[in-house]
């Protein structure tokens, strides 16, 4: 059995599965917008909830552009589970 951080044990076989959230975003070169990458950003805490991963995905965002907007800038971002295609569709 795993112990939970504050004490206790957790067992599987009653535990609810939680889907734990991550930001996902695609940034583009300024210079060259056609070239882009797709980036995750993994939340210390257990984020739940798409509202709990929404609230804490601005702070984030915000922070990534103001130390990286002089090279990229954010196409589009979303929060969930990580995607099933990586690639660009065409």
């Amino acid at each position: 059995m795993k112990k939970r951080p504050w004490g206790g044990e957790i067992d599987a076989s009653t535990e609810p599965l939680r889907m734990l959230y991550g930001l996902y975003f695609l940034t583009c070169m300024v210079a060259n917008p056609t070239h882009c990458v797709m980036r995750v950003h993994r939340f210390n805490e257990d984020i739940v909830t798409p509202q709990q991963c929404l609230s804490v995905a601005q702070p984030q965002m915000a922070a990534w552009q103001n130390a990286h907007g002089d090279r990229w800038r954010v196409a589009r971002f979303r929060c969930g589970s990580p995607p099933r295609d990586d690639g660009t569709r065409i």
